[in-house]
């Protein structure tokens, strides 16, 4: 007899609850879909006309759809976790909104709106990543189902909460805000420990499907109910008493799924224990393997027809195939090739499903229909009330009803469709895309009960979507990284929702509502319709079906380009999901042979005591060992390079200092200039650090950097705010020198310490890395603002002070780790893609940030909450190590050196190495062009002849002198290479003319009329960071996926600076953005390519000095742009003005105001910018062969 603690420890454990528990918080979480019964409220209250409200809707779509975050944390993070943070930002977001419609906080502007109302909906994103990963892990083989109904609830969430809200009987309706501030957050808490996987996969029972049967006639009766309730509150007045019995059913009927896990751990018979292990194993890998190889030449050599077949016939013809196919690679008559990355139906990361025809197509189908209809959703308060009804939650409750038997209905039929046929899934998708567009179609046309078309069959499809997609998705693209790939989708609704509706929908609605306004404000200024209450006169509303008929028009066109998307992906995945469904697949243990159960479950039982055994091992390491690990763990390393990099670009903020000293020295701006150049030879010149790092350990660079940043700025500030006297412009050109010098320190003891930590990802780690130092411009800019100091010249304090004090904190951590590139995990992709997304939404909250600055006017409280929440951001990557050490679960202590070991036999190496060189001298030139196992095969061949007329004494072996390309040179043999001398210039050329603009962005701007040049400095250090970043990434994507040299992106980001400069030039509209941008994206790059590019030709070994020396490119090439060329024809155009003076300068301080005092300059050097495309081209040309032997 088992006693009641286990019963009660099973059912805690048990799929069935989880399942249960995960609808219930879903039921909770559709908060994003009240939208449309809470914007007419906040409308209302704030005076704002539809345009605002649709870019309200737009960030509530952003926060709905933008999990990135969560589907990166769900992977490192327990579960319960992962509802808790959704849980805060849920409570936080609405919380405020409410306080602000209630006018409990003073009225705040949009903008404040919009970020509380994202954050708040972003919780959401939380309880669907938890709640579907939880499950769809948990019920594998059920995944439409699972997916339909789990999302099918939260479509259900509008109608659930509004039929509560009823139960409150509030006067106020901002009370529903307060209601969806408090409810899922509740919800959320209280069922956070039990939503998670339980290994549900081996909880299979032959009763499941009943189980599903019975989840489906809840859902039905829900639905019927529901839809009851409200034709019953739009017929007739129901008093207080029976809307509160009402909700009382609707509770009983939410909690009533309970029963299933009940009734499965209470009152079910005891099971035999090897039903548990359902799921199909894998006995013999290297079979397998063997067989999935064959498999792919299957798919190439299989005749079309054969798909077609009766399932019997097809797999008895695939059979046949397969043996003459195994019999031939047997006999070497067929060459048996592996594939690169996963196919269709395997495990793909996010980045691989990227680069998929099928994941695009599916993406871009659902950003048109799911876009569509969440124009409808976000819109409907504003549809029905352009119609004449008032009661606008009655429909809003409609469409969420049906929204929700779409999301059960696509699951259902979806499932029978791959079922029963072996069809692929998206047809299913494409179906209901083309009866969204004949809804669309039926309002737009104007006929008769159009409120009602709309609001059932835009919920029922707009349902489907998302039961259909992710459950394609997971199918075509495995469950590994399903919490990403399905919040990648979710993406997808913002983005049609921001063209829909923040674009065409407002901008028609707006463009109506204001030509009825001009017709019928006079004769009709006292007709009730019309007298909305508003706070002020701007609030204007559309009145008939022309308000949105144009806007649906568009849109059902676009649904029927989506359901042409989606046939393609039908078209595509046939043969797929006839592997996956066409034959059956149900094998279980229970149909084993005795002796082959024994083995089976003999082989369970030793792999599970020897996890445990070293599960134990990890969970006995001592603290201080812990923290040791932690401290060598080399992510913690390249983090805190990153928190080192992120104030040692102090060079780029140079922009915004110098208007400051040109005031308060009374220089020129060729003065100006002249102090240019000498802090960028400062910040550039490194031939001091690259050498002290082979001989010193890194800690003392760094000790050394800041003590010459600290001293550098520190007398310029002295100098500055007259603390000094007045020192000669020659004595502060060598002090700028030397403070900025300190930077070269910084950068050479991040880069080297990471590159040798991280061999096999130098482009994304010097990307990220160098990114940083670019963004040290709006990082220190941000938090300069933080202190409101009236003197401007403390910026050059803080640039003193900050940078030293950070580098010293950390110079004892930021090393190379012995070791450190054997530890090498599984889990190293995933986390380069979560600095990736932190490094984007960085990014992103620095130009909101700018934007903000820009265009209004933030008080001094917002402008520190801004910058502690800066602070904070750059504190997240330290998640990584600390889960690495304190939180992950390695399977198998050899996880740490999964690098290969070089073989050390150094006569063999000596002797290959001479004969390779030869080959080198004899191949032929098309030899480079061809696949790479047939060049390997041609070398091979002429390298064996060689070796054997070397024998023979026919040829006689030379040894070339010196390194080879890929191998390590020293700083004077690389500067004897033609490739490292093109690769010189042409970043001396490119990056000098992108750091010429940098130094003189304060005048650039001030130039054009634009007074606030901090804007604009920040604005390119975080555009100049994002090249960086995405520089090392798109760079990395060239070299690993098609062997093609790096330095191609130089040549291409160069032709993109050309084009910018030559914008500049022309005085087209806009030009202070577009060179903003493009500059900055394009130095940035420079950045990320060069020194990953030299350290793959020539070298780790001196590394140091090899990116030292290129980097002294930039300040070559800013002495002849800014120091010669920009200055001069600035100061010609100021002196042809008139010496214009500004109000603080003096008679020498001469100011140009126009584009002409920049359009020669930009002339010039877009003609260098080509030269340096050429030089870079070149190089690639040169360098084909060595990258094909790297990386084919």
């Amino acid at each position: 007899m088992v006693r009641l603690p286990e019963k009660v420890k099973t059912l805690v454990s048990n799929r069935w609850l989880v399942f249960v528990c995960a609808m219930w918080v879903q039921s909770w979480a559709g908060i994003g879909y009240l939208f449309g019964s809470i914007s007419p409220v906040i409308k209302t209250a704030m005076g704002y006309n539809q345009r605002q409200i649709a870019i309200l809707g737009v960030a509530k779509d952003l926060g709905d759809s933008i999990g990135f975050v969560a589907g990166t944390l769900i992977e490192f993070f327990p579960v319960w976790s992962v509802m808790l943070i959704g849980a805060l930002q849920n409570f936080v977001g609405y919380g405020l909104v409410w306080l602000i419609v209630t006018n409990r906080l003073p009225a705040l502007p949009l903008w404040v709106l919009c970020i509380a109302i994202f954050v708040g909906t972003n919780g959401e994103t939380y309880f669907n990543t938890a709640a579907l990963v939880s499950c769809v892990q948990n019920f594998p083989k059920n995944r439409g189902p699972v997916v339909g109904i789990l999302k099918g609830f939260a479509g259900l969430s509008g109608a659930i909460l509004t039929q509560i809200y009823a139960i409150i009987n509030s006067p106020n309706e901002a009370s529903l805000i307060f209601l969806v501030a408090v409810g899922p957050s509740m919800v959320a808490i209280a069922l956070m420990f039990i939503v998670r996987p339980v290994r549900g996969h081996k909880q299979v029972r032959s009763s499941d499907s009943s189980g599903f049967l019975f989840t489906y006639s809840v859902c039905l009766i829900l639905a019927a109910y529901m839809l009851g309730i409200l034709v019953l509150e739009d017929l007739v007045d129901v008093n207080q008493t029976l809307i509160t019995i009402l909700a009382a059913i609707l509770i009983i009927l939410i909690l009533l799924p309970m029963i299933i896990p009940v009734l499965l751990v209470f009152f079910s018979e005891p099971r035999h224990p090897v039903e548990e292990t359902l799921i199909i194993t894998e006995s013999n890998e290297q079979e397998t393997g063997q067989e999935e190889v064959i498999l792919s030449e299957l798919e190439d050599e299989k005749p079309l027809e054969v798909d077609s077949l009766p399932a019997s016939e097809r797999q008895k013809r695939l059979a046949h195939l397969q043996s003459k196919l195994f019999q031939a690679a047997a006999e070497g008559a067929v060459r048996v090739k592996h594939r690169k990355g996963p196919r269709r139906g395997e495990d793909f990361t996010l980045l691989q499903a990227l680069i998929k025809a099928d994941f695009l197509l599916l993406f871009i189908s659902l950003v048109l229909a799911s876009g569509s209809g969440l124009t409808i959703i976000d819109n409907l308060g504003q549809i029905c009330e352009s119609l004449g009804y008032e009661n606008t939650n009655v429909y809003v409750s409609m469409i969420s009803i049906f929204n929700f038997l779409g999301r059960v209905g696509g699951g259902y039929f979806s499932e029978a469709v791959v079922r029963k046929f072996a069809y692929p899934r998206p047809v299913a998708m494409a179906v209901v895309q083309v009866v969204m567009a004949f809804a669309l179609l039926y309002y737009a046309l104007g006929w008769p009960g159009q409120i009602y078309v709309v609001t059932i069959v835009i919920g029922l499809c707009y349902g489907a979507h998302w039961a259909i997609v992710p459950s394609a998705v997971s199918e075509l693209f495995g469950l590994k990284s399903f919490g990403a790939l399905y919040n990648f989708l979710t993406l997808s609704s913002t983005a049609g929702s921001l063209i829909f509706s923040g674009v065409i929908a407002s901008g028609i609605y707006d463009h109506y509502a204001e030509k009825q306004a001009a017709l019928l404000k006079p004769p009709y200024i006292e007709v009730p319709m019309l007298a909305v209450p508003l706070r002020t006169d701007e609030t204007l509303t559309c009145v008939g079906s022309i308000c949105y008929s144009l806007t649906c028009g568009i849109m059902s066109g676009l649904c029927i380009v989506a359901m042409v998307l989606s046939l393609i992906v039908v078209h595509r995945t046939r043969s797929v999901y006839t592997q996956l469904y066409g034959r059956s697949n149900k094998v279980s243990v229970i149909d084993c042979e005795p002796a082959e159960k024994r083995v089976l479950l003999t082989h369970q039982i030793s792999s599970r005591s020897q996890q445990s055994s070293f599960s134990l091992q990890r969970k006995s390491m001592l603290v201080p060992e812990k923290l040791k690990s932690f401290l060598d763990n080399r992510w913690l390393v390249f983090v805190c390079a990153i928190w080192v990099m992120s104030f040692a670009g102090v060079g780029y903020v140079f922009g915004s200092i110098s208007p400051v000293i040109k005031k308060n020295m009374g220089y020129n701006q060729r003065q100006i200039c002249i102090l240019g150049v000498a802090k960028d030879l400062g910040e550039f010149v490194g031939f001091l650090a690259g050498g002290l790092v082979e001989v010193f350990p890194i800690w003392s660079l760094m000790l050394i950097g800041a003590v010459l940043n600290f001293v550098g700025y520190g007398l310029i500030w002295l100098v500055v705010t007259s603390r000094l006297p007045t020192l000669p412009l020659w004595i502060l050109c060598i002090i700028i020198f030397v403070g900025t010098n300190g930077e070269t320190c910084y950068n050479t003891a991040a880069l080297v310490s990471c590159v040798q930590n991280f061999p096999r990802n130098r482009g994304p780690i010097v990307g990220i890395l160098k990114g940083f130092a670019g963004l040290t411009g709006a990082i220190v800019t941000q938090i300069y603002v933080m202190f409101n100091t009236p003197d401007d010249s403390s910026l050059i304090l803080m640039l003193a002070v900050v940078p030293p004090m950070v580098e010293i904190a950390l110079m004892f951590i930021v090393r190379p780790i012995s070791g450190g590139h054997k530890q090498v995990r599984p889990s190293d992709n995933t986390s380069i893609y979560l600095i990736y997304a932190f490094c984007i939404s960085l990014a992103a909250y620095l130009l909101a940030i700018a934007v903000v600055d820009d265009t209004v006017d933030v008080n001094q409280t917002l402008n520190t909450l801004i910058a502690v929440i800066l602070i904070l951001i750059l504190l997240l990557p330290a998640i990584i190590p600390v889960v690495l050490v304190f939180c992950s679960t390695s399977k198998y202590p050899i996880e740490e050196s999964l690098l290969h070991k070089p073989n050390k036999q150094a006569d063999d190496e000596d002797g290959e190495e001479a004969i390779l060189s030869e080959v080198e001298d004899e191949k032929i030139p098309e030899l480079d062009s061809l696949p790479a196992s047939e060049r390997r095969k041609r070398i091979a061949q002429l390298q064996s002849k060689m070796v054997q007329a070397a024998a023979q004494g026919a040829v006689r072996v030379k040894r070339r002198k010196g390194p080879r390309r890929g191998e390590d040179f020293t700083l004077f043999q690389a500067l004897k290479k033609a490739d490292f001398l093109l690769l010189f210039f042409s970043f001396l050329l490119a990056a000098g003319s992108g750091m010429t603009v940098i130094d003189n962005m304060g005048q650039i701007s001030r130039s054009l009329g634009f007074t606030d040049t901090h804007i604009y400095v920040s604005m390119i250090s975080i555009w100049n960071f994002l090249g960086r970043v995405g520089g090392g990434y798109f760079s990395e994507i060239i070299v690993r996926k098609f062997a093609y040299p790096r330095p191609v992106a130089m040549t291409v980001i160069q032709v993109i600076m050309a084009f910018a400069f030559v914008y500049y030039a022309m005085d087209w509209p806009g030009q202070i953005y577009i060179v903003t941008v493009l500059i900055g994206i394009g130095l940035g790059t420079q950045w990320a390519i060069a020194p990953a590019s030299a350290s793959e030709l020539f070298g780790l070994k001196s590394f140091g000095a090899l990116y030292n020396f290129i980097a002294t490119g930039c300040p070559a090439g800013s002495l002849i742009f800014s120091g010669m060329i920009a200055s001069g024809i600035y100061d010609y155009y100021a002196e042809k003005q008139g010496g214009l003076q500004e109000k603080y300068g003096t008679e020498e301080s001469l100011t140009c105001v126009g584009s002409i005092c920049y359009s020669l300059t930009c002339w010039i050097m877009a003609g260098f910018c080509m030269v340096a495309a050429a030089l870079s081209f070149i190089v690639v040309q040169r360098t084909k062969g060595v990258y094909s032997q790297l990386y084919g």
